[in-house]
């Protein structure tokens, strides 16, 4: 016989496993608000947009004599040149150029309905 404060005339037929008292799941039933995707479809078409601008920045940059300058400068520590180089190859969106001895960051950002909604990134390295 298996005893304890709870059942005292309980009989377990496994000796050595304890039982423990199951209690059902609680469900809550939430109340979700009405999807309205229009913001989200909009950066989905945005960040499509700075998608391309980011192919034509890296056209540029595979430019071999493009490369070496933008290189040149950031080297140097020139970030009006880095800038200037970066702005000359024409896309609308913002870039935002930061530069280590290893590599080159770029950040493209965009906005939908005047608050930002969509940033790309990209790291190239340049050096080890």
């Amino acid at each position: 016989m298996y005893f304890n404060q709870y059942h005292q005339h309980y009989q377990n037929p496994y000796p050595h496993h304890y039982f423990y008292p199951s209690f059902p799941p609680t469900y809550s039933h939430r109340q979700y608000p009405e999807v309205d995707d229009t913001t989200f479809l909009q950066s989905i078409e945005t960040f499509q947009k700075i998608s391309k601008d980011a192919s034509v920045i890296l056209n540029r940059l595979s430019k071999r004599e493009f490369a070496d300058q933008l290189m040149r400068a950031a080297q140097q520590g020139n970030k009006q040149e880095v800038n200037r180089l970066m702005n000359s190859i024409g896309i609308s969106s913002p870039i935002t150029t930061k530069y280590t001895p290893t590599g080159l960051e770029l950040t493209i950002r965009s906005n939908v309905q005047g608050s930002q909604c969509c940033t790309l990134t990209m790291y190239l390295q340049w050096g080890k």
